[in-house]
């Protein structure tokens, strides 16, 4: 995924194309001890990615989800910067913020957690 990750970063340069969301994980939240063994591999190429996407000199917006749920769209979800606001976020509503953000800059370089406001 990295290796991709460079190539559509040369491809958005080379066609003057600035903004690109990306969606990774929020166990790049994690201490990488923490992070269950089983996704360490893929949580390494997340990191690898976001620091391609660092490095680009593109305005990123790196979107890094809790578990992706199957759910419905809730519409209604929060955002934090460079922290995971919850547990899971529907597939629905984090595809709506990925389009979205790419046209608000203040997300632009930054982490974003997201997740599925729990309605008590």
């Amino acid at each position: 995924m990295s290796e991709g990750m460079k190539n559509i970063v040369t491809a958005m340069k080379e066609y003057n194309v600035s903004v690109v969301s990306v969606c990774l994980s929020a166990f790049l939240f994690y201490e990488p001890s923490k992070v269950p063994p089983m996704f360490r591999n893929i949580n390494d190429d997340h990191q690898r990615m976001y620091n391609v996407l660092k490095d680009s000199g593109l305005n990123y917006i790196a979107v890094w989800p809790p578990h992706i749920a199957a759910d419905a769209p809730a519409s209604e979800y929060k955002i934090q910067y460079d922290a995971s606001p919850g547990r899971q976020i529907s597939k629905h509503d984090l595809g709506s913020f990925l389009v979205e953000a790419l046209s608000k800059p203040e997300h632009y370089k930054k982490v974003v957690g997201i997740a599925n406001v729990v309605k008590a």
